[in-house]
């Protein structure tokens, strides 16, 4: 078996004639123009040849990225196989051929799944869009983690699902926004390199690959975030002493089974270069948007949430108000109130400071407050702020929520998602570390 880095979160895993892309991003930028690729991919949607599948980890851009996917030539399109987690929505499949890939399998949960020439999957669920993915081949197994947090209960009963791994790929450097310009104290960084460690600890891999964060924050509102993330030489001397081959793939870089490591050069020479030049980089900014738009679009997205939850759901969320600090103007998004509207009072008397186009982006978009909160373009001004009609709204942007429950109750996938995922456990917990953050 046979590992190549391609692109941020994009491996390829080959064994004889199936080749199997994850996650592929090899152009332009995402999450609202905020993020963007520090290296150069080592394909382009025109140069994908000999690809059997590609596997979606989760519908965030920089894993399903439409444009790439779009880009790739049909008739290679036609050839390939995607696989993506078995869901209770069916939207991402909609999407997905609706872009011209015929060649569409679901992958159930945590059920190892024959693609051909003796290799198979095992797709795993985490929360309510991550998956992670385990491929087997000639009895090497590389495990992908991307982003995924895994539940403490479930991580050791997983590796012993799994059974012994080769390579580990997971995350490594923080992807949401984590602080206000100027703060100091901030521990999410050190928190993922404590992630990777129980990681190694629990499924023993004899190779980890650190990936999925070769991004920089590329926007003016979030470039202050680049102070935090972790670099690939911070990573390799916090776990020097970790029990697993650590091991940094630049772009075209490669291990397999047969032939150990081939490297173009020393990656974190390489990676050091990309990291270093990042305060020098190209760094986006947008126009300001009206402010009676603003209030016409949050009052839109309050009355389809509002038709999409029952009362009781909505009485513990609490008035927002939104600081514009480039129209020096207060929005409050008031969805147990059903009202968005203009208010007056100064910036220290808001909860949240921010530029009016990535207000506008929120209320625009049903994912527009997840991507909010990832690109980090914001300012936390009270940190007791009740943001719960945030979190609504994510829900709402899920697709689970109330609006035709009867019809998905007695449909067969959502049922066999419930069931299958111990979804009900895993929905309590996820809610109790909503509730709790917020």
């Amino acid at each position: 078996m046979k590992v190549t880095m391609i692109s941020h979160a994009s491996v390829l895993v080959e064994d004889g004639p199936i080749a199997i892309l994850t996650d592929p991003w090899f152009m332009g930028e995402v999450f609202n123009e905020s993020w963007s690729l520090l290296c150069e991919p080592a394909l382009t949607p025109d140069t994908i040849q000999g690809i059997t599948h590609i596997w979606i980890s989760h519908e965030h851009p920089d894993h399903l990225h439409f444009p790439t996917l779009r880009a790739i030539p049909e008739e290679q399109k036609s050839s390939i196989t995607l696989l993506y987690q078995e869901h209770f929505s069916p939207r991402v499949l909609t999407a997905i051929k609706a872009m011209g890939f015929s060649r569409v399998v679901e992958l159930p949960d945590s059920r190892w799944v024959d693609v051909g020439n003796g290799a198979s999957v095992m797709c795993y669920k985490v929360g309510m869009i991550d998956s992670l993915l385990a491929i087997r081949s000639g009895g090497i197994t590389v495990l992908n983690m991307n982003d995924c947090v895994l539940d403490p209960i479930y991580d050791r009963s997983l590796a012993r699902y799994i059974g012994p791994v080769d390579v580990l790929l997971t995350q490594f450097s923080i992807a949401k926004w984590e602080g206000n310009p100027g703060d100091t104290e901030v521990g999410a960084a050190d928190e993922l390199i404590a992630r990777m460690r129980l990681y190694i600890e629990t499924f023993k891999p004899e190779v980890t690959i650190p990936f999925a964060s070769f991004v920089y924050f590329s926007h003016e509102g979030n470039r202050h975030m680049n102070a935090w993330i972790n670099t690939p030489d911070r990573i390799s001397k916090q776990l020097a002493d970790a029990p697993t081959q650590l091991q940094f793939l630049y772009n075209v870089d490669s291990w397999s089974s047969q032939h150990g490591f081939r490297l173009n050069g020393n990656p974190l020479d390489h990676y050091r270069a990309d990291f270093q030049k990042i305060c020098g980089l190209p760094y986006r900014s947008h126009p300001s948007y009206p402010l009676d738009e603003l209030i016409s679009l949050g009052q839109s997205l309050v009355d389809e949430v509002r038709a999409s939850f029952p009362g009781f759901w909505l009485r513990w969320t609490a008035p927002i108000y939104f600081y514009l600090h480039d129209l020096d103007a207060v929005v409050r998004f008031d969805l147990r109130g059903s009202t968005v509207e203009a208010d007056h009072r100064s910036k220290g008397e808001c909860d949240l400071s921010l530029h009016s186009q990535a207000l506008w982006y929120a209320f625009k978009f049903h994912w527009g407050f997840g991507t909010l909160g990832i690109s980090g373009r914001y300012e936390l001004v009270n940190p007791n702020a009740n943001t719960h009609a945030m979190y609504v709204c994510e829900w709402y942007a899920s697709g689970f929520h109330f609006r035709s429950l009867w019809s998905r109750l007695l449909g067969r996938r959502f049922w066999h998602f419930v069931l299958r995922r111990r979804f009900l456990h895993k929905l309590l917990r996820a809610s109790l570390r909503t509730l709790r953050a917020s």
